[in-house]
């Protein structure tokens, strides 16, 4: 186990024995997050979500304090594979940066197919308590206050994406699909 200096917080004993589902909530935002990946705008959005889902999140997984694992069965019915080379993400809670992500490496989804698709992200908490005051508005369904903030790049078919966006409300990222946090997180659960 990791030595710890006397000014690093230990997130377990921070949380206690609730860090398993809140850590879940951030799997969740991964999921989104993915989903965002491989759309281009608004429009393309709206035909992606039909031909492009995240049919079940199939495993969610901490590596130790700065990294998850999170396992996706993912339907591309579009003629083109898609790739993600680089993909971040952080998320605010009023003006304050919460906690970040970057995939760790590609993906790929092949073209008109179902499968599982492995991903391994690095996540780096800026600050810890309003880590936990994000994940219990998270929990409550509280999305006031909450933004994201993204930016992907990668390839889908013969086109680049090129994305990002700066301080998104929650609500209005999860509206880009159709979907609430309760649907998600009932996708989530099962």
């Amino acid at each position: 186990m990791m030595q710890h200096s006397e000014s690093m917080i230990d997130i377990r004993s921070f949380f206690g024995t609730t860090v398993r589902p809140k850590i879940r909530n951030l799997g969740l935002i991964l999921s989104l997050l993915l989903c965002v990946c491989m759309t281009s705008c608004r429009r393309a959005a709206e035909k992606a979500r039909e031909q492009i889902r995240i049919e079940a999140v199939e495993a969610v997984e901490m590596r130790g304090f700065a990294g998850l694992d999170l396992v996706l069965r993912v339907r591309n019915d579009t003629g083109y594979k898609l790739k993600m080379e680089k993909v971040s993400f952080d998320l605010f809670l009023a003006s304050k940066r919460v906690v970040g992500a970057a995939l760790s490496e590609p993906v790929v989804i092949g073209r008109r197919s179902v499968g599982s698709h492995a991903m391994r992200w690095r996540v780096r908490v800026s600050d810890p308590f309003a880590l936990h005051a994000l994940l219990r508005r998270l929990g409550d369904n509280d999305l006031s206050e909450v933004a994201v903030s993204f930016a992907v790049k990668g390839r889908g078919g013969p086109k680049a994406i090129n994305i990002s966006r700066e301080r998104v409300p929650l609500s209005e990222f999860l509206n880009t699909f159709g979907i609430d946090l309760h649907d998600l997180k009932n996708n989530f659960e099962q």
